[in-house]
């Protein structure tokens, strides 16, 4: 622009459509790049002005150019950033399960020690591997000790480790039933003392010798009516602990995580993609495995705010169990996966996914259906105590939504996948033979656990299986091996992807 007091100026002034096109012409000079091809602002000349702060704002925003260059060569060159110039889309899933996440904890320690095996390297990581891993209620919690970031920048947990983790903290999240009642004795609900007044009456009148004791009715009634079964505290303590303020953008790897808002009565999905687009969707870690967990009847709900930096915006989470709307999220992350490689719902790529790129690996917690010794009669006696306290003390409403969602995912999987060219693709790995005791998500007496190790153990030495659509068992797959085996040749096809991604050779013999 030209400088006041200046023939120019005076130009500008009296005569702006005479003047406009000389001062294009200043621009486009500002804008050339020299032989060198510098960037704009990185003048390699600063007679173009006399004017101090211009040649100021220039020199600051070439510096940012600068380093922004160097950030994008850092990443380009960095093993550990993954980018879809391979072959494959790789997909981790895992389910909700409370306790039994023992199972799949077994599962993935097999399968990363094969890769470490594959690749030569004691430190791989199960997020080296995936693009995507998702998992609901225990498998959320999972998903982000595998996914979040340490002080070194490499996950915050082994897969090794994931059920020391469980044998160490279960016990104290789902306290035996010893420990209840000091736990029941320290919420102090004084507001419901006048609430024991009409139940003493009521046993005096109804009780059941089933029920030795006024005081161990009473303790029954509050413990079952009025508030969640465990208070919570100690697993939120320790997520907190572990995963700290770390938010959803900072994941080594894309992670899918559903909860269910009680407000809004519709499924949440958090997800590192949807993070980094929405400020009010990158929560804490800690805050979505707290919301995801929140199993209906066990644990509390969760509330928490997210606002923007600008302060111009705020969302409120009202979250429960994410088991309520997918607990295993397998479906769910071959979508979030289909949405970030499509953008646009309207966009015409839509109609040309190339679904044989999808690698799936679905992992179960167990379930006890082939115990079920259920049947309903007339049905004209099932209300309110035998959906969830019917029989054996089963809650059986519980069961059959967790179970029914579980199931019905498998089915969409297995068809999706059932083609010849596609069926190597999706390998699930679940068992249906648990025992009811067993298969209680909050069962964490030790015996259980190691029953539940056991059974994790088990299961890799078993065949691969496939639910049957008429009576939904799991049954032998044919022309597949052990889950071990099957398993192995998954992660050298893993191993073989991101070889194929940092440029280096791939092998043929595994």
């Amino acid at each position: 622009m030209p400088e006041e007091g200046t023939p120019e100026y005076v130009e500008l002034e009296s005569n702006p459509d005479k003047a406009f096109p000389k001062t294009i012409t200043v621009i486009e000079i500002l804008s050339r790049h020299s032989t060198d091809e510098v960037y704009l602002g990185q003048r390699d000349i600063s007679e173009w002005t006399s004017d101090q702060e211009p040649l100021q704002e220039f020199e600051e925003f070439g510096n940012k150019l600068v380093k922004i260059e160097e950030n994008i060569l850092a990443m380009n060159k960095d093993p550990k950033l993954k980018n879809h110039d391979g072959e494959l889309i790789t997909i981790l899933s895992i389910d909700g399960g409370g306790v039994r996440g023992i199972i799949p904890g077994t599962i993935l320690a097999f399968l990363e020690s094969e890769l470490q095996r594959l690749d030569g390297d004691e430190n791989a990581r199960l997020a080296d591997y995936f693009d995507y891993i998702a998992g609901t209620s225990t498998g959320g919690l999972i998903t982000a000790l595998l996914a979040t970031p340490n002080a070194k920048n490499r996950p915050l947990m082994e897969a090794k480790d994931i059920n020391d983790f469980y044998f160490e903290e279960c016990p104290l999240i789902f306290p035996p039933k010893q420990m209840q009642h000091k736990q029941m004795e320290r919420l102090g609900w004084g507001w419901i003392e006048s609430i024991k007044e009409w139940i003493e009456h009521v046993w005096n009148q109804y009780g059941k010798p089933a029920y030795v004791t006024i005081e161990s009715f009473i303790e029954f009634v509050e413990k079952t009516a009025f508030r969640p079964r465990y208070d919570g505290d100690r697993l939120h303590r320790k997520i907190n602990e572990m995963l700290g303020d770390k938010q959803l953008h900072e994941t080594l790897t894309n992670v899918i995580i559903p909860t269910f808002d009680m407000k809004l009565v519709h499924p949440v999905v958090f997800s590192s993609s949807k993070a980094k687009r929405d400020e009010t969707k990158d929560a804490r870690l800690s805050d979505v495995c707290i919301g995801t967990s929140a199993a209906p009847y066990y644990l509390p709900p969760h509330y928490f705010e997210m606002v923007t930096l600008k302060g111009t915006n705020t969302r409120k989470y009202n979250l429960v169990d994410g088991g309520v709307a997918a607990n295993n999220p397998t479906l769910l992350a071959v979508c979030e996966a289909t949405k970030d490689m499509c953008g646009n719902e309207n966009s015409p790529s839509w109609k040309n996914i190339d679904y044989s790129k999808f690698l799936v690996l679905s992992l179960g917690t167990g379930s006890s259906k082939r115990d079920s010794q259920i049947e309903v009669g007339d049905g004209k006696h099932w209300g309110f105590f035998q959906w969830f306290w019917g029989l054996n003390s089963r809650q059986l409403l519980l069961d059959v939504l967790l179970t029914a969602t579980d199931d019905m995912v498998d089915i969409y999987m297995s068809i999706f996948f059932k083609g010849s060219a596609l069926q190597d693709n999706y390998l699930r790995i679940q068992t249906d033979e648990l025992k009811y005791d067993d298969a209680k998500m909050d069962n964490s007496e030790k015996e259980n656990m190691e029953k539940l190790l056991k059974t994790g153990q088990d299961l890799l030495q078993k065949p691969v299986t496939a639910i049957n659509l008429e009576t939904g068992s799991y049954e032998r797959l044919e022309g597949k091996s052990t889950n071990a085996e099957e398993l192995k040749k998954f992660a050298k096809r893993l191993s073989d992807e991101r070889k194929r991604r940092l440029g280096l050779p791939v092998t043929t013999q595994a």
